[in-house]
């Protein structure tokens, strides 16, 4: 048996697991603190807690894989810990102005109070770059004070040769260096320069960790090491070196991962609580929810997980004012019980009923009202939501924040005295004003995205003490899977690797434009640690930002030879979904090793849905379905397209298809006249006798 090993950075603990490769099972899990101190930041208590994890599962197998999520490039930006960026533009006649222009982006807000800083050279491509011009570049950079470089040129997505070039000769000069193609397919040079800056200011750091990381695991191990997108795939550390800022929102990502894998979760809400500050992830249709990285005001090119942040946590420390007759709390938060080094009340085996209550400043400059209760010699204890809910005894039985002790009653009964009111409603009013803080953040992704009451699935260690809480404020339903406490590394540990590949779509696309993308995607996946025969590919036109997208989704190719086992649902499970998706009785048109095609008839048409391999929606729609083998639909395209296509006078509207065939599934409304469409389809289809579906679109 192989194993897969997950561990994610948390605020407070950095939490690894060991899973069964083939079932998924969780084997071991440890737990240590997080080492935002040591000489190499993070990545120390990731290596330990791998090790500690591997060495408890020793007895079940072998290693194969090693992910991790890394908070690193959200704390880098947050923190402003990043390099100085030399960004070399390029340009040729007659667009030379404007290039320059639009590659001088100047210092880049990228937090409150915290910038950015770029420094820039600007070269001429028109007939051509020649080496000794592209050093002077880097180095007057270099004198500059650049400890990165970005490199981007206009129309750079076209021809990518000078790019690489620049990036090359960065790299040989000692310069990290990254170029805005690599990021990116879309055209909109500023923002492809802006991205690019942005991933060039963590590389330093980024390069340093998985060099430790890879170090660190190399002796006598034969595991792939992998690294968590905030997309919610994994990828081997190139990305990491190279790509840092796709790991942006990675551990939020793979909470999500691992909660969609630990329960049947179609339109609902991910709320992740630590002990600092929750994460909301919104889950529509059965995937989590991505949308563009956003710097303060600045929009890159780079998709991670919609995650919104709540700056509330099972360990949140109690804020309160003096009054006259007594303390009267005014919020929790934000300074939580690990920033000031403090015992949960909740958790302690120590009397507190001789304890009175204090109010500290946890850290300088904080001020000087956070609740802690101190005993008589001295020791002090923080009071939290957590604490709340155990003295309620609110927390669900087998939730990881419950406890048996008595010492959250007797803490919220000192607290009573100090506030003049019942200890059930202080700890009543504790728990109502941090969930509250959530509350309103789950509410506000709800309506962004219209889910009707979604489901809330509570994760993280702290989501026995808010989630119900929160839930019930809301009126929705929740639940909390098993091993929620661990769910992050779960995602980690079963994650599987994804790559996106987005191009701006042409006024005239050619025929072969979706093979391409598709093929691009794929070997993006294979580079990024794939095994080829278990990838899948799908692809969608994305109207508003006039471009196309391919993703492609595979296990890992394990190094020690072991065959990945995708994590495949069963019939009834994938017909669960049919049903869920089409909301009536579906009938199965076909299938064949990765999708399944299902229709329903309503009172006037005809609705169908494909459903993946691992039981998720790929596609839903109004419309109708034509199945065979590829060679008989392409014989029978013809009349099929030209009986659906609409004539506009003089314009001839072509209908929207998606195709089905093996492994991909092609969104052709990208072409526009019909004859485009069936030139585009046939080219998919020739050459091949396998299961294939057309599927037309009303809409």
């Amino acid at each position: 048996m192989a194993i897969r090993i997950g561990v994610d950075v948390g605020g407070t603990f950095t939490k690894a697991v060991a899973c069964d490769d083939r079932a998924g099972e969780v084997i071991a899990s440890v737990s240590v603190p997080t080492t935002h101190h040591a000489p190499l930041g993070v990545s120390e208590g990731v290596v330990a807690a791998a090790e500690e994890v591997k060495t408890s599962a020793r007895a079940h197998g072998e290693v194969a894989v090693i992910a991790h999520s890394t908070t690193q490039a959200v704390n880098a930006l947050l923190e402003g810990d990043t390099a100085r960026v030399g960004v070399i533009g390029i340009g040729a006649r007659p667009d030379l102005r404007r290039a320059a222009k639009r590659t001088r982006v100047g210092d880049i807000a990228i937090a409150p109070g915290r910038g950015l800083e770029t420094i820039h050279e600007f070269m001429d491509a028109t007939n051509g770059l020649r080496e000794q011009d592209i050093v002077r570049a880097v180095e007057r950079l270099q004198d500059g004070g650049a400890e990165a470089i970005c490199v981007s040129q206009a129309f750079g997505v076209e021809d990518t040769s000078a790019e690489c070039t620049v990036v090359a000769t960065a790299r040989r000069l000692g310069l990290p260096s990254c170029a805005g193609h690599e990021l990116t397919g879309l055209y909109g040079l500023e923002m492809r320069t802006v991205t690019g800056a942005v991933n060039a200011s963590i590389l330093p750091t980024a390069l340093a960790t998985a060099g430790f990381v890879e170090e660190a695991f190399s002796n006598g191990s034969r595991a792939a090491l992998m690294v968590m997108r905030g997309d919610g795939g994994a990828a081997d550390l190139r990305t990491m070196r190279r790509h840092p800022l796709a790991t942006a929102f990675s551990g939020p990502a793979a909470s999500v991962a691992g909660a969609l894998r630990q329960s049947a979760l179609r339109d609902g809400i991910v709320v992740e609580v630590g002990g600092t500050s929750t994460n909301v992830s919104p889950v529509r249709g059965g995937r989590p929810v991505l949308s563009y990285i956003r710097v303060l005001e600045h929009v890159t090119c780079i998709r991670s997980l919609d995650a919104r942040v709540a700056g509330i946590g099972g360990g949140s420390l109690i804020r309160a004012t003096r009054r006259r007759r007594g303390l009267q709390i005014t919020d929790v938060g934000p300074r939580s019980a690990h920033i000031a080094d403090l015992e949960y009340c909740a958790y302690t085996d120590r009397d507190l009923s001789a304890g009175s209550i204090r109010l500290i400043s946890p850290r300088p400059g904080d001020p000087e009202e956070y609740v802690v209760l101190e005993l008589p010699d001295g020791e002090r204890f923080a009071v939290t939501p957590t604490c709340a809910a155990n003295a309620l005894e609110q927390v669900p039985l087998n939730a990881y924040a419950r406890t048996s002790k008595r010492s959250a009653r007797v803490a919220f009964e000192v607290l009573g005295r100090a506030l003049d009111q019942s200890w059930e409603k202080a700890a009543r009013a504790v728990l109502d004003v941090a969930a509250k803080r959530i509350v309103g953040v789950v509410r506000e992704a709800a309506a962004e995205l219209e889910l009707d009451a979604p489901l809330i699935v509570g994760v993280g260690g702290g989501a026995g003490s808010l989630v119900p809480t929160v839930a019930d404020q809301l009126r929705y339903s929740w639940s909390i899977p098993e091993h929620a406490e661990v769910i992050s590394s779960i995602g980690d540990a079963l994650s599987l690797v994804r790559t996106e590949v987005e191009r701006t779509l042409p006024k005239d696309p050619s025929p072969d434009l979706m093979q391409t993308l598709h093929r691009d995607a794929e070997q993006q996946a294979v580079r990024a640690g794939a095994a080829p025969e278990s990838l899948q590919v799908t692809s969608e036109v994305v109207p508003e930002r006039r471009a196309v997208r391919a993703v492609a989704i595979g296990s890992v190719a394990l190094q020690t030879g072991v065959t990945p086992t995708t994590p495949v649902a069963t019939e009834e499970e994938i017909l669960l979904a049919a049903k869920a998706e089409l909301r009536g009785d579906p009938l199965l048109v076909g299938r064949n090793d990765f999708y399944s095609v299902f229709t329903v008839s309503h009172r006037r048409e005809v609705g169908w849905t494909v459903i993946d391999l691992r039981a998720t929606p790929v596609a839903t729609e109004d419309g109708q379905v034509l199945a065979g083998t590829a060679s008989e639909l392409a014989e029978r395209l013809p009349a099929f397209i030209a009986t659906r296509t609409k004539h506009l006078g003089p314009v001839s509207v072509a209908p929207h298809l998606h195709l089905v065939l093996g492994a991909t599934m092609t969104d052709l409304s990208c072409y526009t006249s019909p004859s485009q469409v069936l030139e585009a389809a046939q080219g998919l289809l020739q050459g091949s006798n396998a299961p294939a579906f057309v599927l037309l679109a009303r809409s």
